[in-house]
Formats: C-alpha cells, structure tokens, sequence
C-alpha cells in the first residue's frame, strides 16, 4: 500500500502582498499607457484641417469623443 500526502498549497500574507502590489502596478502602467494614446491621438485630431477631418467623418467638436472610443472603448 502506498501512502499519498496530500498538501494544500497555502499563499502567505505576504506573497498575497505582493500580488496585490503588482497587480497595482501593471494596472498603473495600463493606465498610463492608454492616457498618452489618448492624448497624442487628441493633438494629432486637433492638427488637422476642417477639410481633412470632414473627409475622415467626423467634425471638430467630436475629437475628444472619437479618441475616447478609439483608445478607452467608450461609447458615449
């Protein structure tokens, strides 16, 4: 007969610290990430003549909208 040892593997409070620490930070980065995209896509949108932003579809009041639901997946 053989003997079987079951162990439960048991996370100290400190590994969960520390998961929950990078978590935070890779959540930061994301975020910091999406926040330049937005902007830059913002000032390219604003560069842009009246003409060349009718001919993509959209006007100037809907610069901030279009960047939104291109880099945030918003809908507004």
């Amino acid at each position: 007969m053989a003997i079987t040892k079951s162990s439960i593997a048991t996370t100290s409070f400190f590994e969960k610290l520390g998961q929950v620490f990078t978590l935070a930070y890779f959540a930061t980065l994301d975020r910091v990430k999406k926040r330049k995209e937005y902007l830059k896509t913002i000032r390219e949108l604003e560069k842009m003549s009246e003409r060349d932003l009718s001919d993509i579809g959209f006007s100037r009041g809907e610069i901030k909208a279009r960047a939104l639901m291109s880099i945030y997946k918003i809908n507004i």
